[in-house]
């Protein structure tokens, strides 16, 4: 009979493929270490990478810990923060331009199953999403003024909250009901983004799975994610699609630095130009229609300003002449009551 070796063998380690290891609690997807080869291109060529206006499907381990910042445009923020948009009225923080590698990222997408839910009753909502990959991060998603003027208006206990969840419900089922009769009312997708943003965001519970897409912030040096979609996930196939086609995404597009060739970076260091020259060209028109609006502007006062000084000047020379028409018919009367005396004292 076979003796059992005193020590178990060695069982072979589990083999990784483009330095991407499993996404489990203390591990990240980050690759291998290509930040001594890693060549980042001016903000301009952003709009070329495959990550700059796409949702990047990333864990909530990505975010916190294989993000990082880069010291070249650590006063650079997205789109968002540069263009000067705020998206629905609600981008209170600039949202922050991150690097995967060399991939820069502004719109993330995070697909897990919703553990806290909180209502900050006057502000926002948060809650907590967790993916299974070792970390969880909150979503925040600020209330509309008006929503904020009825909940001010309200109690501050359960029941005058829930009260106004229901108002809310009520009132987004209202507004879709009226889009619908009237599509051509000049709302914008705005207004319809953020009437179906806050009605998937009522019908939000524990345990429910979502999709959730925004920008990264920071709060007390901890990131988070700014909503600005939601969706609730209905099957676990759609999560499991999900989850492949950022594991896909990760493997094909994220864990290869981005490289662009000579001749590309020409094209767009010269769009780039173009664009700004048409920038400065559009800068000096709208400052010459300025320079031109402000002596329009003035010759209209100078002319008006003559206008009423001889107006002024009419109305003073009608006035003396009013006066003096006075002056004499008050003469006149004092005349005839004089000559009028001494025929009465005849008569008598």
């Amino acid at each position: 009979m076979q003796r059992p070796h005193p020590h178990p063998p060695p069982q072979p380690e589990p083999q990784r493929h483009d330095g991407i290891g499993p996404t489990t609690a203390g591990q990240t997807t980050k690759p291998a270490d290509h930040d001594t080869r890693l060549t980042f291109y001016p903000a301009y060529a952003f709009k070329a990478s495959a990550t700059w206006s796409k949702w990047v499907k990333l864990t909530c381990l990505d975010i916190h810990t294989v993000l990082e910042h880069h010291e070249k445009y650590s006063q650079v923020t997205t789109s968002l923060g540069v263009d000067g948009r705020n998206p629905q009225g609600r981008q209170n923080d600039s949202p922050l331009l991150l690097f995967y590698l060399n991939h820069p990222i502004q719109f993330v997408q995070v697909i897990g199953v919703v553990v806290a839910l909180e209502d900050f009753f006057e502000r926002f909502w948060l809650f907590k999403i967790d993916d299974s990959s070792g970390a969880i991060i909150d979503v925040t998603c600020p209330k509309p003024e008006k929503k904020q003027a009825e909940l001010l208006a309200g109690s501050s206990n359960n029941a005058g909250t829930k009260r106004a969840t229901d108002a809310a419900k009520k009132s987004d089922s209202r507004s879709r009901s009226n889009a619908k009769s009237n599509p051509n009312s000049g709302e914008g997708e705005e207004a319809s983004e953020e009437e179906q943003l806050q009605h998937t965001f009522s019908l939000l519970d524990i345990g429910t799975t979502v999709q959730a897409k925004g920008t990264i912030t920071t709060f007390r040096s901890t990131r988070q994610l700014s909503l600005l979609r939601l969706n609730i996930l209905p099957t676990t196939t759609h999560e499991m699609a999900l989850i492949a086609s950022r594991t896909q995404f990760l493997s094909s597009t994220l864990s290869r630095p981005w490289v662009l060739t000579r001749e590309e970076q020409r094209k767009l260091r010269d769009e780039a130009q173009h664009e700004r020259d048409e920038d400065i060209e559009r800068a000096k028109r709208r400052k010459t229609r300025e320079v031109k609006r402000r002596e329009r502007e003035e010759r209209h006062r100078q002319v008006i300003e003559k206008e009423y000084k001889r107006d002024e000047m009419e109305r003073k020379r009608a006035g003396e002449e009013a006066r003096a028409w006075g002056a004499v018919l008050k003469g006149d009367r004092r005349k005839r009551i004089k000559m009028s005396g001494p025929i009465e004292e005849g008569s008598r």
